[in-house]
């Protein structure tokens, strides 16, 4: 019986021990648990070698297709068409007749000035054989002014007349297609605004307009992938062939027109003007370089940086030298090598 109180105490120590090692369980799996969800939440680090590529610096202008040789004609005076000479999608050629308008009004306006200059004409030769001899008074110089640049304005309402009775026959000054055509029937009156348009398909060209803060890079005879709205899925390769002097305005600031051929084969039967499209412009390739994806780069200053491997999950800031920059990727000048690791971004 005495040893009851010391087994009683036995067993209420080992209680005791067991909750605080339950304790400890629990904080050790708590704790544990808390670690890898910490973990968990950390990014995981990604690493790449730099690669050896061509790397191709572009810029893309958007822009509309026209021609060099465009020609948009129209009448002085307008006037009733008497004559058509091609339709509207003919092809013309040089110095050929595309309309006639009537004549007859404008020779009898001819006629009218005619008489008129000879009714100044005799009035002045009047003048001329009254001062002849004699000194002019003040009161007489005046009048005689006046008869002389009446009878000037008569012989230039006569020369007016003259011009329009020439131009009374539209011919093309160009070879080409007639793609625009006011009327396609004689007896209709035409007005001084109304235009016969002709083109000539092989002098197709792409405009493109380029940003003031790029046209620096851009030269002639530079490679250009042309991709028009219509047919998204056969681009056009060619060249630059002309650079605007001087600058446009466009709605996203200053700009200038560069010109690049598009093949002649084709024309008109399948491009039209003012298809719109994207010029990419080659502006400098360098092959076999290496290279890093642009976005794990840093730069501060004038000076570049990226984030080198240096253990499992650990990396130190770089400085690099680079070149040439496209879009996705930039050269790698000096400060890396293809065995080292540079931390990409997640």
């Amino acid at each position: 019986m005495p040893k009851i109180p010391l087994i009683t105490s036995s067993l209420n120590f080992l209680n005791q021990k067991k909750w605080w090692l339950l304790v400890i369980v629990i904080i050790a799996l708590g704790g544990w648990g808390w670690y890898h969800q910490q973990q968990a939440k950390k990014p995981k680090l990604t690493f790449a070698h730099p690669t050896t590529q061509t790397l191709t610096q572009t810029i893309e202008a958007s822009g509309v297709v026209d021609a060099k040789e465009k020609a948009s004609l129209r009448f002085i005076a307008g006037g009733k068409v008497v004559y058509l000479g091609a339709k509207e999608g003919d092809d013309v050629k040089k110095w050929q007749t595309l309309a006639t308008i009537d004549a007859r009004d404008l020779k009898k306006r001819l006629e009218k000035n005619l008489n008129l200059y000879s009714i100044e004409r005799n009035s002045w030769d009047q003048t001329l054989d009254d001062t002849k001899d004699r000194a002019i008074p003040k009161s007489e110089e005046r009048t005689v002014n006046t008869d002389q640049l009446t009878l000037t304005n008569t012989v230039a309402d006569v020369e007016l007349s003259s011009i329009a009775i020439s131009n009374v026959i539209m011919s093309s000054p160009i070879t080409g297609v007639l793609v625009s055509a006011p009327t396609s029937l004689t007896g209709v009156v035409l007005s001084a605004t109304d235009a016969f348009v002709v083109v000539n398909p092989s002098t197709l060209i792409f405009r493109a307009e380029v940003d003031e803060a790029d046209i620096a890079a851009v030269k002639l005879g530079q490679k250009v992938n042309l991709t028009l709205d219509a047919f998204p899925n056969a681009p056009i390769e060619t060249y630059v062939t002309k650079i605007g002097l001087v600058a446009i305005q466009t709605s996203s600031g200053t700009a200038f027109v560069v010109e690049a051929s598009i093949p002649a084969e084709d024309g008109l039967s399948r491009y039209r003007l003012g298809m719109n499209g994207d010029a990419q412009i080659q502006l400098a390739t360098r092959p076999n370089v290496l290279s890093v994806p642009l976005a794990a780069t840093k730069e501060r200053g004038s000076k570049f940086y990226v984030d080198v491997k240096t253990g499992q999950n650990t990396y130190q800031e770089r400085e690099i030298q680079v070149g040439l920059q496209t879009e996705e990727s930039v050269e790698i000048i000096s400060g890396l090598t293809v065995t080292d690791e540079i931390l990409l971004p997640n």
